[in-house]
This record gives C-alpha cells, structure tokens and sequence, in this order.
C-alpha cells in the first residue's frame, strides 16, 4: 500500500496487496470452537460440529468451583 505525498489524492491498493489479503483468508481457517464462538455454525461440517460437540460436553462435565473457600491468613515473622 503506498500513500500519497499530496493530501487531497486517495493512497492505491497494489495488485499484490490484495492479493496477498484473499490468498491470506483462504489460508487462514478458524477452529470449529472459535467459529461457534463468532456464531458462524452455517459454516461447519459434520466433523467440526461433532468436535463442538465434544468439546462442549467436556465443559459440562467439569465440576463446579466452590466459592466458599477460605484461605487462613498467617502473620509473617518479624525477621521477613
């Protein structure tokens, strides 16, 4: 991308800039999880979202935190 010295002229796009920006989309492909996550489920498989589904039965599985934990503070020695 190369701007203009002239403030009132519009900066061109090279050929190979957006060439570069279609050939990156098509390489770059997000995970099953993250497109569930970006709402993107139109897009996926059979497999991905059978991974999704895994995934988010191994969430549910996972046992809840107590928040009723209480940590006993000591006072430190007077050499520390």
């Amino acid at each position: 991308m190369k701007h203009p010295k002239d403030k009132d002229v519009y900066f061109k796009l090279d050929a190979t800039d957006e060439a570069i920006l279609v050939a990156t989309k098509q390489v770059h492909r997000s995970s099953p999880l993250e497109q569930a996550l970006m709402n993107v489920l139109d897009d996926l498989d059979s497999d991905e979202e059978d991974e999704i589904g895994e995934c988010l039965k191994e969430l549910d599985d996972f046992d809840d935190l107590d928040s009723e934990v209480k940590l006993e503070l000591k006072t430190l020695p007077s050499h520390l």
